[in-house]
């Protein structure tokens, strides 16, 4: 079967975000919401997987071994897995 799997790839809490920060500051500063925001991406990867299970492990094989971020300073987090 053919599914997406959403994988967000973001700093790790003890890591300093500058853009996640700049984002905080504005949106207090313009908006006045005081939230703290963090930045990060979200990379969809469409795979052939059995189930959904091994479609989350896959992708995070895949997010290892590809280095799609720096495993000393980066997380990754499947939030989301959908068949086609």
């Amino acid at each position: 079967m053919r599914y997406v799997v959403y994988l967000n790839v973001t700093y790790k809490p003890t890591i300093r975000e500058p853009e996640g920060e700049t984002i905080t500051r504005e949106l207090l500063k313009r908006l006045g919401i005081d939230v703290e925001a963090r930045a990060g991406k979200c990379l969809q990867l469409y795979l052939e997987a059995e189930n959904d299970g091994e479609a989350v492990e896959k992708a995070l094989k895949i997010a290892r071994e590809a280095r799609l971020g720096n495993p000393n300073v980066h997380t990754f987090e499947v939030v989301k897995v959908a068949k086609l």
